[in-house]
């Protein structure tokens, strides 16, 4: 397989950055610096840093929404690391023509169900001196900042082909259910159904936790104040609202929760 480099034609590289490191200590500057130290000619974009503390499952979705709205060449930066300074592979993922950094815990799961066609390395550099508890700064951060430099990948990895992935993948269209993968900021639940599975059939009526939402709207102010609905979300997935409300609250749906299509 042909080995791909971030193009370095006339712009500056842009590294994003996605972890669960939350923004009242140094860990994010830390990690910026590390790329400025390896290539100060990147621009840096924070995606989120208030994933929840170790959680993978947000984190893959998080980075998969980042993978679908920047350019070709973008290197993704992600650190949600509940196994850090253990024996557990670290990958750069090549996705869409984009780069995936990340420890190999299934972050990358999201990504790779909904784009198929990338492929995978394992990270074989190692720094002289890091730290057990860090190697987000240590160690995937010069990684990140290479290849947004156009080293060779195969300077500091190699290929494999079995990465680690979750148990998450989007509903089959024959199955008519999903489940809850991810809920946001407004309390709204993203669902794994996608909407041609919906809207291929638009007499569908959406069933959560045994309570009846009804059938697919088109925006959340097609139900009343405080009325539940469905509808397809800005990433393309089935989701699951409140108007004026939160559905994570008034309906008390967790992720994981069975989603219904009758």
């Amino acid at each position: 397989m042909r080995e791909r480099r971030a193009p370095q034609a006339g712009h500056r590289p842009i590294i994003t950055l996605t972890s669960d490191f939350g923004l009242t200590d140094h860990y994010v500057a830390a990690m910026k610096a590390a790329i400025l130290r390896e290539n100060p000619d990147v621009r840096l974009i924070d995606v989120t840093h208030n994933v929840p503390r170790h959680d993978i499952l947000c984190g893959s979705i998080t980075l998969e929404r980042a993978i679908d709205g920047f350019p070709p060449g973008t290197i993704h930066l992600a650190v949600i690391d509940p196994g850090v300074g253990t024996d557990r592979r670290l990958l750069i993922g090549q996705i869409c023509n984009q780069f995936i950094v990340c420890p190999d815990n299934g972050l990358i799961t999201w990504t790779w169900r909904l784009h198929p066609g990338g492929n995978v390395r394992k990270i074989t550099w190692r720094p002289k001196v890091s730290s057990a508890t860090f190697h987000g700064r240590d160690l995937m951060a010069p990684i990140a900042a290479r290849i947004a430099r156009g080293d060779q990948l195969s300077s500091f990895s190699q290929p494999i082909t079995d990465p680690i992935l979750l148990d998450l993948a989007p509903a089959n269209q024959s199955d008519a259910a999903g489940r809850i993968i991810h809920i946001d900021h407004f309390g709204n639940a993203t669902t794994n159904i996608r909407q041609d599975v919906v809207r291929d059939n638009p007499r569908t009526s959406i069933k959560v936790n045994r309570r009846k939402i009804g059938k697919l709207k088109r925006t959340y102010w097609d139900v009343a104040p405080g009325k539940p609905l469905a509808l397809i979300g800005s990433s393309g997935l089935l989701e699951i609202a409140v108007r004026d409300g939160s559905a994570k609250d008034d309906l008390k749906i967790r992720v994981g929760d069975a989603v219904l299509l009758q």
